[in-house]
């Protein structure tokens, strides 16, 4: 009976000779005992014989093991339950919160409607019988009074021009933080001629005819504002791209505009008929109400013009090219604009309510304050009587100021909701359905209002409202009036109804004007909502999909570039750039696992859109590269790949192990530059490996990204041909992903930079939030560290300014953005002076995001794209990699302040006042260790009060004294060493800080400054963590950071500058792999072996003779020795051992090279393919002549190491290897050793140092002296320099000193500002977070039945489906099951060896087989399963459900077996695919343009199929 194991990837053919060593050699003594020393010297405890002692065969013969079924799978640092966690509670909210804006919308746009008609109401109540008529409705409606109080009028006044204000504000806080385009003189002068006809239409709209008219019929009165907008969409009617769709759907369109024309025509002529009706007596006399009625709205509805107007291109005349240019310039003329429209606005008002007065000038004054009343005779408007104030009840004397500030706050509310609305795509049930609601729910409402005796506002007080004398007595021509305007609302605005696809835009995309109608709230927003005049069918570009995609068989990667079919030029490319030098195999995992889920995302929305026809929105395409520093070893002339590039190896193989996949070997090809490994990914995406050879190419971060911008950008790039247009368009929608080699990012972390890239062409990098991970205090420290940083120091560059630094190790840049002049081309820049190795090499991403805001671009932070990267675990680690960090951020941020006249005036995005924040900052960043060292100084004379306070100065200065010498004279290792202890005696001082506030707190309470400031920094803390709920526990590590202020604020920055002579990278500087030649050497030279390190314990007991001076211990006894064991014990290693070591290795290498075959083959290949060998030749052992009398053969390449004995060779294009010969000839050449340079260089270097140390320590050893001189002269005086607090009355020490408190105050408000800033980045935040979630049917899962008429498919579940189709199924498995039992029952021997051998067959294939193989095998069973659920014969859709949920059921028991055959394979595919994919099936067999491209890539696919195996 044969034995199954359920890992099929570790199950081998025991025939196969590639795997079955023992059969093809016969063991002998010599070979067993070669091999026993070969797993001692490798550190491999492995029983198994190995022809070699490499790490690939001994993986091989592993898996050989038939038994071996166990492996071992790496943890994410983020794990699924996790993520499906987020992302439910992402649908459940983005569920609440679009309910909530829902009523938001509509309950803020009624009570601004109310309360407008509040206000209005009280305006020109009928106290004659000439204007009674509409006001009261032929006297239906009674008012509760009979004068016009100036606060109703001034109350308007706020309403109409509060919208105006906040425009100007914005513009304001635009021009004053950001650049702006100048002025162009024809944008300006339409806009000042429309926006003037448009505000005097307004004010007589609403202070003249709103208050002739009751409540009710103001409100349907509103809806007839849309005459210009419905005529301009007639004249410039939405087109398609699509042919179909213009040839169906053009008149259609053409035919709603001109009904929405017509009936905002009869809206308007019914209104007119409803007043002439109303007040014909007093008409016939003065016709000027009429007029009015008529020509007010036209004048309103010009303000919209513009979303009725499709914006032209260069060569557009008339509107389109105003239009153009006016969204150039839009800020600057919107300030002058909205600036005269309150001009205008308040001249018509004083206008309306001057002419025609009694007694002169009494009505202006009366208005303005200066009268108590007066009478207007209006013969337009009718009768009114001006009083300065009318108090109605027991209300109080500024009702109408107040309603008005509820007006306000409630349209701004509405506003800022529908602008939320449309960032986070729920514009239909957020905003198009509350707005087309509000108006019918209004009318309601007032109607049931104004049925009540009164409307209680408070205890005496109530709203001064009409009310109802009986029933309802309107006119038809009113109620027809409202109809057709009503209409006209819903016919012009057509277009809300259709659901956007781009997320997060900006409100100038969303709406044209820049804020909404303080009058016309519900019009205005639908009115200014932005036609989408640029989007394009969403099925275009799909339906000209070749089929002939599908008819090619996929062709396996040969290091060749391809276009691929769905990539088009504004298609977002990302180059994936990981650079590597010495990390760790968990580091290494990391970033293969992150790149492995992008293949698989990306793999999914390609097929989605190749085998359903269903368009992804937010496709795109990558390749990942990672860059190998340092790759190489020479060891006797042969050059080898280190044991870091061996490492990368093996960890790909076993992170693609642990989601149980394989891949095939990779590509080995020989570059100028050193190397390439070229996998091929599941999902078809490439990984290259670049092998860099530090002797051919220049090497460090700085130029791997150099050689990769070059590559990318300038050689694929450049090569794709088309004319500059196309380049630009391609560069702009090339991306480069900067990684370090340790990173952890899902795919959507990529697609949140991508948006924010996409939506602002200036944008050239953009950075997420950095999650330090490891174990140990100094990754909690930094956990916090990150976490403020991020959360107040990056939130408030992005939105005052820009982010100075997008960290290298998550950033995504544009590639038209570093190709720009001054970025690439000076960022290849060498440092040629002392200063530049500090700015260039020891920050190179922030020098490089300091280059792009210079030329003018956009940096941005984008906090809800998560990246998790490993942080040092040690201190000392941890103090060289800020050592490297400080100076260079000061140096950066240096150049950008001493540069800011240019920056201020290229970058749009940067002003005075970002440049003055940053200021501000560097200052305070400068004072930060004098400031903690007072605070050190206090918290000692705190603790002990009989101290004074020139002591505690004493006490403090000795050690940081201390440490600054050390930082001049003494070694990295003794500065660091000393740093750690002095940081733990800080962390205690620091306990009695605490201990010394609490104390402060208990008998001061509030009244200290310092109680109010810490209160106030934990507050801000505390409530950003709130403000982070995934991050929330990062406030848990706030202690640990309190404790590590003195160490890290003070002695790390002492530390920095101490040391910033050193340029060296500080991080992963770990000791080159030791290798058998590089020990041969050494023990070729045992005659001079080189002294052995010692410690310092050693050396003493040397020196006083009881230690052993030759290091050796041996089986000498004696007390000396014996104490050296105890004291410094050090391994003495055995020489004659590694003698013997060596001579095996190299006897080993010999046999490999003598008789590889494998070597032979690949020179013989290379040869044929005219493969060119870029390393130089050198000899193989040093005496060859004594090992052997062979003639010696060339030295091997790295290409023919029996490590890379499965990998495929190949060879670059000429063109490419000429590309590599000039750039590395041109730039990235090695650095030639000049000692004199060296010595040139590191003096400069400390020159620098000293330099910047002595104005470090000069400015903050003044700021010491002159506080401290303070606080002494203070004490000496009893406190005559400070200042008592107010509340200081019998408490003891309640005052503050300035000097003291002008820092705490500068501290203070740059926190404030930042807290502010969080703020409003955290609700960006937290929408774009809604943005990205897509709500179908996940949040609440329905009992799917088939014959449901919801057949609404979202592209989620599409993936879904794919992703379950791309997945090996069970019955293949049981296929190979039911073959294994076959083979274990099967009497004939031969039978049963060719069952197992079919068996092994199948399963050696699945692990290379490509996953879209199993995807077209699935998707054959969705073809077929369309099939029938198209001819309905397999479902009885009127039956119940029999089969689990799906109601999949038989007519009747006899209609033979070919129905009972149906039903089963129904069933089949139910098991297969789960009720989830199965009801993503029906719905796509419902739509019709899905259903036909299933059918026709099925035939494609299954034509296809039939010719191969014909063939």
């Amino acid at each position: 009976m044969s034995q199954q194991y359920t890992n099929e990837a570790y199950q081998k053919d025991p025939a196969d000779k590639e795997y079955n060593i023992c059969r093809s050699e016969v063991p002998t003594n010599e070979t067993i005992q070669k091999t026993s020393h070969d797993s001692e010297s490798t550190g491999i405890a492995d029983v198994r014989l190995r022809p070699k002692t490499t790490t690939t065969t001994t993986q091989k013969i592993r898996e050989s093991n038939i038994w071996d079924v166990f492996r071992e799978t790496s943890q994410d640092n983020v794990t699924s339950s996790d993520l499906d966690f987020w992302k439910m509670t992402f649908k459940v909210t983005k569920v609440v919160f679009a309910g909530v804006l829902f009523v938001l919308v509509l309950g803020t746009a009624v009570i601004s409607k109310g309360t407008l008609f509040l206000v209005v109401s009280n305006i020109f109540p009928p106290i004659a019988l000439q204007n009674s008529s509409l006001k009261t409705v032929n006297g239906h409606f009674r008012y509760q009074t009979t004068e016009t109080s100036i606060w109703y009028i001034w109350s308007l006044v706020l309403i109409l021009l509060a919208p105006y204000v906040f425009t100007i504000i914005s513009c304001l806080w635009r021009i004053t933080f950001k650049k702006k385009r100048p002025i162009e003189i024809k944008p300006l002068f339409l806009m000042l001629v429309t926006e003037t006809v448009h505000s005097v239409g307004l004010s007589l709209f609403l202070f003249g005819l709103l208050p002739n008219l009751d409540p009710v019929s103001g409100s349907a009165f509103c809806l007839s504002t849309a005459l210009i907008p419905a005529i301009l969409n007639l004249v410039y009617p939405e087109s398609s791209q699509s042919e179909s769709d213009n040839s169906k759907w053009k008149l259609v369109r053409r035919v709603v505009s001109l009904v929405a024309m017509v009936t905002s025509v009869l809206s308007i002529a019914f209104w007119a008929v409803y007043v002439h009706r109303m007040e014909e007596a007093w008409e016939k006399h003065n016709p000027g109400l009429l007029i009015l009625f008529i020509l007010a709205p036209i004048f309103v509805s010009i303000t919209w013009w513009a979303n009725f107007v499709p914006k032209g291109d260069d060569e557009s005349i008339g509107l389109k090219n105003i239009k153009r240019k006016l969204h150039k310039c839009n800020t600057k003329v919107y300030l002058i604009v909205y600036t005269w429209k309150i001009v205008v606005t308040i001249a018509v008002v004083t206008i309306i309510y001057s002419i025609e007065c009694v007694n002169g000038k009494s009505c202006i004054e009366t208005l303005y304050g200066a009268r108590l009343n007066a009478t207007l005779v209006s013969g337009t408007f009718g009768k009114t009587l001006f009083v300065e104030n009318d108090v109605y009840g027991e209300c109080p004397t500024y009702l109408p100021l107040q309603v008005a500030a509820v007006n306000i706050v409630s349209s701004y509310a509405c506003y800022r909701c529908c602008v939320a609305a449309n960032k986070i795509l729920t514009q239909i049930p957020s905003f198009s359905l509350p707005l087309v609601l509000a108006t019918p729910i209004l009318i309601t409402i007032m109607a049931a209002g104004f049925s009540r005796n009164e409307l209680s506002m408070t205890t005496g007080c109530y709203l001064p409202f009409p009310k109802w004398t009986d029933g309802l007595a309107y006119d038809w021509s009113m109620i027809m009036a409202s109809i057709m305007g009503y209409m006209t609302i819903i016919l012009v605005t057509s277009y809300i109804w259709r659901q956007t696809k781009e997320r997060m835009k900006h409100k100038d995309r969303i709406f044209v004007q820049p804020m909404y109608c303080g009058v016309l709230l519900d019009q205005s927003m639908l009115l200014n909502r932005r036609k989408e005049w640029d989007t394009k069918a969403i099925d275009v570009k799909i339906n000209q999909l070749d089929m002939s995609l599908l008819e090619t068989p996929e062709n396996g990667f040969l290091g060749k570039d391809s276009q691929s079919p769905l990539r088009k030029d504004d298609t977002p490319f990302i180059y994936l750039c990981a650079t590597m030098w010495h990390e760790t195999e968990n580091e290494m995992t990391q970033i293969l696992k992150s790149i492995y889920r992008l293949d698989a995302d990306q793999g999914e929305r390609r097929n989605v859109q190749l085998y359903f026809n269903i368009w992804d929105p937010d496709y795109y395409e990558f390749e990942a590269h990672i860059f190998f520093d340092d790759a190489f070893n020479y060891e006797d002339g042969e050059s080898r790949v280190n044991d870091y590039v061996k490492q990368l190896m093996k960890t790909i193989d076993d992170a693609i192990s642990s989601v149980n996949m394989k891949i095939p070997p990779p590509y080995i090809i020989d570059t100028p530059y050193g190397g390439r490994l070229v996998w091929r990914l599941p999902w078809g995406n490439q990984l290259v490996a670049h092998l860099k050879d530090k002797q051919k190419i220049r090497h460090r971060k700085r130029w791997s990204q150099v050689m990769y911008m070059y590559y990318f950008l300038s050689h694929k790039l450049l090569s794709m041909g088309g004319g500059q247009e196309r380049i630009r368009t391609v560069a702009e929608n090339t991306f480069i992903l900067a990684l370090d080699g340790d990173v952890d990012f899902q795919p959507s972390a990529l697609q949140l930079l991508i948006d924010r890239m996409r939506r602002n062409p200036n944008v050239g990098a953009a950075c997420g939030r950095i999650h330090p991970i490891g174990s140990g205090p100094m990754v909690w420290y930094q956990k916090f560290e990150y976490a403020v940083s991020h959360w107040l120091q990056k939130a408030t560059e992005h939105v005052l300014g820009c982010v100075l630094c997008s960290p290298g190790c998550f950033s995504l840049f544009r590639g038209s953005a570093i190709m720009d002049d001054n970025v690439m081309k000076r960022y290849t820049t060498p440092p040629s002076e002392g200063r530049h190795y500090v700015q260039y090499d020891q920050g190179e991403d922030r020098w490089l995001c300091t280059l792009l805001l210079q030329q003018g671009y956009r940096v941005e932070y984008c906090a809800a794209s998560d990246a998790l990267t490993y942080a040092p675990e040690g201190f000392y680690e941890f103090y060289n990699q800020r050592r490297r960090w400080t100076p260079s951020t000061m140096a950066n941020i240096l150049d950008l302040l001493m540069d800011f006249k240019n920056v201020t005036k290229r970058n749009n995005y940067i002003s005075m006042l970002y440049v003055c924040y940053q200021m501000l900052l560097m200052v305070s960043s400068i004072l930060t260790p004098g400031t903690i060292f007072l605070m050190v100084l206090g918290a000692i004379n705190m603790a002990y009060p009989q101290l004074s306070l020139y002591w505690a100065l004493v006490l403090n200065l000795i050690p940081v004294t201390t440490f600054i010498i050390l930082c001049f004279v003494a070694k990295s290792d003794t500065q660091l060493a000393f740093a750690a202890i002095l940081s733990t005696v800080y962390s205690l001082v620091m306990m009695l800080v605490i201990v010394g506030l609490i104390k402060q707190a208990a008998e001061n309470g509030f009244c200290s400054v310092t109680t109010v400031f810490i209160c106030f920094v934990a507050g801000v803390f505390i409530i950003s963590a709130f403000m982070h709920p995934q991050e929330f526990w990062c406030i848990a590590h706030g202690f640990l950071y309190f404790l590590a202020i003195p160490s890290m604020s003070m002695l790390l920055m002492l530390y920095s500058i101490g040391n910033l002579h050193v340029v060296s990278w500080g991080t992963r500087e770990s000791p080159k792999p030791t290798t058998g030649a590089t020990l041969a050497k050494k023990t070729d030279k045992s005659v001079k072996t080189p002294p052995l390190k010692k410690g310092a314990v050693q050396e003493w007991l040397e020196k006083i003779g009881m230690a052993d001076t030759e290091g050796k211990s041996g089986y000498m006894f004696a007390f000396g020795n014996l104490f050296r064991c105890m004291c410094c014990p050090q391994e003495t290693p055995d020489i004659g051992e590694m003698k013997l070591s060596v001579i095996l290795e190299r006897l080993d290498d010999l046999e490999a090279k003598l008789v590889d075959p494998l070597a032979d083959n690949m020179t013989t290949e290379n040869e044929s393919r005219g493969h060119v060998t870029f390393s130089e030749p050198s000899d193989l052992f040093e005496d060859a002549d004594d090992v052997s009398n062979r003639t010696p053969r060339p030295p091997r390449h790295w290409t023919q190491d029996p490590y890379f004995r499965d990998s495929i060779p190949e060879s670059i294009p000429l063109p490419e290897v000429e590309f590599w010969r000039e750039l590395i000839d041109t730039y990235l050449f090695p650095m030639v050793g000049d000692l004199k340079q060296q010595e040139k260089t590191q003096a400069e270097l400390i020159q620098l140092r000293n330099k910047v140390s002595l104005f470090f320590l000069l400015v903050n050893a003044l700021f010491v002296t002159i506080v401290f001189s303070l606080q002494q002269v203070n004490a000496d005086s009893g406190g005559n320099i400070s200042i008592k607090l107010p509340c200081a009355t019998g408490i003891r020490e309640a005052s503050i000193e300035p000097i003291s408190i002008a820092f705490t105050a500068v501290f203070g408000v740059l926190l404030a500002i930042q807290f502010v800033c969080m703020l409003i980045h955290r609700i960006s935040t937290f929408l774009q977070i809604l943005s990205i979630t897509e709500v179908g049917q996940h949040v609440c899962k329905p009992k799917f039945k088939l014959n449901s008429k919801d057949s609404d498919l979202t592209f989620e579940q599409s993936l879904e489906l794919v992703r379950s189709m791309q997945t090996e199924k069970d019955d293949d498995t049981k296929a190979d099951t039911a073959d294994t039992d076959e083979a274990s029952l099967a009497q004939d021997v031969a039978r049963k060896k060719e069952l197992w051998s079919n068996l092994t067959l199948r399963r050696r294939e699945q692990q290379f087989r490509p996953l879209n193989t199993v995807l077209e095998e699935n998707f054959m069973e969705v073809h077929r399963l369309v099939q029938e659920l198209d001819t309905r014969s397999s479902v009885n859709l009127a039956a119940g459900n029999t089969i689990e949920t799906l109601g999949i059921t038989t007519t009747s028991m006899g209609e033979g077996e070919s129905r009972s055959q149906e039903l089963n394979s129904v069933q089949r595919a139910l098991k297969r695919m789960g009720n989830k994919s199965f009801n993503t099936i029906v719905k796509m067999s419902k739509d019709p343009r899905i259903k036909r491209s299933i059918m026709q890539r099925g035939e494609v696919i299954g034509k296809r199929r039939i010719d191969n195996s014909t063939c």
